[in-house]
């Protein structure tokens, strides 16, 4: 059987293979609607269970590996830097707040626990889409039916099934930020903290807190700093010397993480490092097109939030943190699969879908598991164009709107017009 075939049905490189021959035997017994959609959402959950059932020692899910024996050697009165896996020696990476965390999984055996963090993050995943439907708008009759079938379709993407497979923590923090930005379309008095966690446990999606200033939403604003604090001095408080440690020393380390030419580097600056060697040269074009795209991905979103696309925001300014990041590996770019949704919505035309089918394959990969240099290119030039050019929808009240006032009647909003990029 040729390689590229082999990695098509192996599910654990995409189980697109599989979720989608379950989808057409249920199609074929004349399930249709919400029936099937509920088909697609429970193969893809059964695939993900199992895969995590079947990973076990010595390696399992490598990244829950790492961050449970991290907290275990913390709990032994160790550092939770002190370990790495013996196998691909690699130590956690995250703030002491984001290691500390896993410290409830540690007395679980490998199975277990593998299996129970799967299942949060299904969960987590679903919540995701779920408000992602809200962001976008999608009728209230029709939001269980277009979750189901957006569930699937994101579960056999890389970018979600590498987190799911390597116990990775990125789901959780897309839902930080996706739940915040409900709140913040809801005028919510809790607006801005999950985003403020989601950056204590990942500095990352700091960015949005950025976002939250240039749009003069200084309670949100001040709620996120609060709570980026909060979380943070709980840490210390857990960890001082590992905080230290961190903030003083590991913090400016990106090689801790990897290469940054390494071939699954979805960044700008590994788009760079592919074809430039290390030098003035290329660390003067790194932040010359890095402030380009900070100003275009603030710009934007502060015109979406304007216009009450919250979707726009959660795409353009989580993919600029994807695009700024010195690192972004395949499995931190699920924002992208929010801009792809928005380009979805838009796609009025036989071209425009096909564009929008073939961007969602690139994200799958069916034949290969995220490794091909060209593709993280390919992908890097996709979050930078999503930055750019995912359509803002225009609403009929966004005039009458401050910026802390936002929409609290969705349907009745205007979903077809969409404003210059």
């Amino acid at each position: 059987m040729p390689n590229w075939l082999f990695e098509f049905i192996n599910p654990w490189t995409t189980p697109l293979a599989i979720v989608a021959a379950i989808i057409f035997v249920a199609w074929v017994c004349q399930l249709r609607g919400r029936w099937l959609a509920t088909v697609a959402l429970s193969a893809a959950v059964g695939i993900a269970l199992w895969q995590a059932w079947k990973a076990g020692p010595p390696n399992g899910l490598l990244d829950l590996q790492i961050y449970t024996n991290a907290a275990r050697a913390w709990g032994n009165g160790g550092s939770i830097y002190d370990y790495h896996d013996p196998t691909f020696h690699l130590s956690a990476t995250y703030p002491p707040i984001g290691p500390l965390l896993f410290t409830s999984l540690t007395p679980l055996t490998a199975d277990g626990r593998e299996v129970l963090f799967t299942a949060l993050n299904l969960l987590a995943l679903f919540s995701c889409v779920w408000s992602v439907a809200g962001l976008a708008r999608i009728d209230a009759a029709k939001r269980f039916t277009w979750s189901a079938w957006a569930f699937a379709a994101a579960t056999v993407t890389i970018p979600v099934w590498l987190t799911l497979r390597q116990g990775q923590i990125n789901i959780l923090l897309w839902l930080l930020v996706l739940v915040d930005l409900n709140a913040i379309r809801r005028s919510s008095r809790r607006s801005g903290i999950g985003i403020g966690v989601a950056t204590a446990i990942k500095l990352v999606p700091g960015l949005f807190i950025v976002w939250l200033a240039a749009t003069k939403r200084w309670r949100s604003t001040l709620r996120a700093l609060g709570a980026l604090a909060l979380a943070t001095a709980i840490g210390w408080a857990l960890a001082s010397s590992d905080s230290k440690l961190y903030w003083t020393d590991l913090v400016w380390h990106s090689d801790r993480v990897g290469s940054v030419s390494d071939a699954r580097n979805n960044s700008l600056l590994g788009a760079i490092a592919r074809v430039i060697d290390p030098g003035y040269l290329r660390t003067g074009l790194w932040f010359v097109l890095a402030a380009v795209i900070l100003v275009v991905a603030l710009i934007r979103s502060v015109r979406a939030s304007r216009a009450n696309d919250y979707l726009a925001v959660a795409a353009i300014v989580g993919c600029a943190t994807a695009a700024l990041s010195p690192i972004s590996w395949t499995h931190h770019l699920g924002f992208l699969l929010v801009a792809l949704v928005a380009f979805v919505l838009q796609a009025k035309t036989f071209k425009a879908k096909a564009a929008c089918a073939i961007a969602w394959l690139i994200l799958v990969d069916p034949s290969g598991h995220g490794d091909e240099p060209w593709l993280s290119t390919v992908r890097a030039l996709m979050v930078i164009g999503a930055v750019c050019f995912t359509p803002i929808r225009s609403t009929d009240n966004a005039k009458q709107l401050g910026p802390d006032q936002t929409e609290t009647t969705p349907s009745n909003l205007d979903t077809n017009s969409v404003l210059p990029s």
